[in-house]
């Protein structure tokens, strides 16, 4: 029996940005919930949970810092990206991505972080 999908909450409002990692997280076999803000991020956490999330440090809705202790909290993997070197540099809760990245690097991080299913 071959095991679900790994489930990734990808948080980023660039809707090309993140159209180009869903596209290639849905490629590499993973099941993605994408949200453009951190209320619906929290939102789609309240409807189950994630194996690890990815988070833009700057979204329209506010800071993140509340969806970050919540993602700690259940113990969720985390990769926040964003274009802004000062905000990564302060950013401690998980790994980080200075965009623009490579998707090759990004799928790297997701596979140190995932133990094998």
């Amino acid at each position: 029996m071959t095991p679900p999908p790994r489930h990734i909450l990808l948080v980023e409002d660039e809707s090309v940005i993140a159209t180009l990692i869903d596209t290639a997280l849905d490629g590499s076999g993973f099941r993605v919930t994408l949200c453009a803000g951190v209320g619906a991020a929290e939102q789609a956490l309240d409807h189950g949970p994630v194996d690890l999330a990815i988070l833009d440090l700057t979204l329209p809705d506010g800071p993140p810092d509340r969806l970050v202790e919540r993602l700690a909290g259940l113990s969720v993997p985390l990769i926040a990206i964003s274009g802004d070197p000062a905000r990564l540099a302060r950013f401690t809760a998980g790994q980080t991505l200075e965009k623009p990245f490579r998707i090759r690097a990004l799928l790297d991080r997701i596979q140190a972080l995932l133990p094998p299913a």
